[in-house]
């Protein structure tokens, strides 16, 4: 894709997504978590099409593209879920085809929000073991079982990784079934993941999307997939927070001096700078690994940690370091920087936090075949 095209969707999507702190502290704890209506404006720009491919009927632009608008929503701290329900999603959708046909349009028009739904209850990395299990029960298949850190928890449809006999397969359960049931589990900035439950809930084919063992490369790419694209939105909160601490050391005075004129605090700011730009080149890398089309699973999931460990590791300290550079104002929730620091800490954790994704790390390099020199 050309520079040209990711140019023009960073100022679209920057004129669009503002930073407006107090819309974000009017969502909290409502039912939703985030505004409907601004969900359907963003629907309305194409962007839940973005990874559907041009011959279904989407943009087929890549992560690059996702990315590119995860960061700005990240920089306005929007809590939409666009990662969750407008990248995953419709990526996942997409993988089903002419299955999900129906699905993916009302998804890509806003019309519901869809999300996946696998993590156990322990919220393990390791695609394997789901948290729902599907069996057969005389001629009805079945889903049982619990997923948690599903995000949104207010989803009207949830695609669940489940695994049976022949291994995990993806299918799409509304929220309202019989067996169906979603408890709220509330998180740093006030909006909330879902724990579903699945007691039974009767499978017929309009509900497989996916069948087994295919669903296991959908699941793990669509794992790998998401990651990166919050760490781009995690790169864009770093640029909000860096923007409120610097204009915060320019204003600020004492002993009639603007305390950002002052070496000790000039040097802070320049390593807080330094760890934004590793972290941006980081996940720009993970971008064009993940993107590349001789990359392998392998490759995609190594690209997903790296960007994942650095992203959520320099966001916690861009928002530890700036409330301290803040002083005591950085601690209040008046203050726009408090919402970062609250959005920062649920995005890095979401999907696996740093220390997850440096194991998960670890261990696939470890496993993986040494080359001969």
């Amino acid at each position: 894709m050309s520079d040209d095209i990711l140019t023009m969707l960073a100022d679209a999507a920057a004129a669009f997504a503002r930073p407006d702190a107090a819309r974000v502290r009017a969502l909290r704890g409502s039912p939703d978590g985030f505004d409907r209506a601004t969900w359907q404006q963003m629907a309305d720009f194409g962007w839940f099409s973005i990874l559907v491919p041009e011959a279904q009927g989407g943009l087929g632009l890549g992560l690059a593209a996702a990315a590119t608008i995860a960061t700005r929503t990240g920089h306005a701290v929007f809590p939409e879920p666009f990662v969750a329900s407008g990248a995953i999603a419709p990526w996942c959708l997409a993988q089903a085809g002419a299955r999900a046909k129906g699905l993916l349009a009302k998804v890509g028009a806003g019309e519901i929000v869809a999300t996946l739904a696998w993590q156990n209850r322990e919220g393990a990395l390791d695609t394997e073991h789901v948290g729902a299990t599907l069996r057969q029960d005389g001629t009805v298949l079945r889903l049982d079982g619990e997923c948690r850190f599903v995000v949104p928890a207010s989803a009207d449809l949830f695609l669940v990784a489940a695994r049976g006999e022949h291994g995990v397969g993806l299918y799409s359960v509304a929220r309202d079934r019989p067996g169906v049931s979603v408890r709220a589990e509330p998180c740093a900035d006030g909006s909330a993941s879902g724990w579903l439950t699945l007691a039974g809930v009767a499978i017929d084919d309009e509900h497989r999307l996916i069948d087994a063992p295919h669903g296991a490369a959908v699941l793990r790419t669509a794992v790998d997939l998401g990651p990166i694209a919050t760490s781009a939105e995690l790169v864009g909160l770093m640029d909000r927070m860096l923007e409120l601490t610097l204009e915060y050391l320019r204003t600020r005075k004492q002993f009639g001096k603007a305390i950002g004129s002052f070496q000790a605090l000039q040097h802070r700011a320049v390593d807080l700078w330094i760890h934004r730009q590793v972290a941006r080149a980081v996940v720009d890398a993970a971008i064009r690994s993940f993107d590349a089309p001789e990359s392998d699973a392998a490759a995609r999931t190594l690209a997903a940690s790296s960007a994942k460990a650095r992203a959520a590791q320099s966001a916690l300290l861009i928002a530890n370091q700036s409330i301290q550079l803040h002083g005591a104002i950085g601690t209040t929730d008046e203050y726009d920087l408090g919402v970062c620091v609250n959005r920062a800490l649920t995005l890095s954790a979401w999907m696996g936090n740093a220390a997850e994704h440096r194991r998960r790390f670890g261990a696939l390099k470890a496993a993986a075949p040494r080359s001969e020199a």
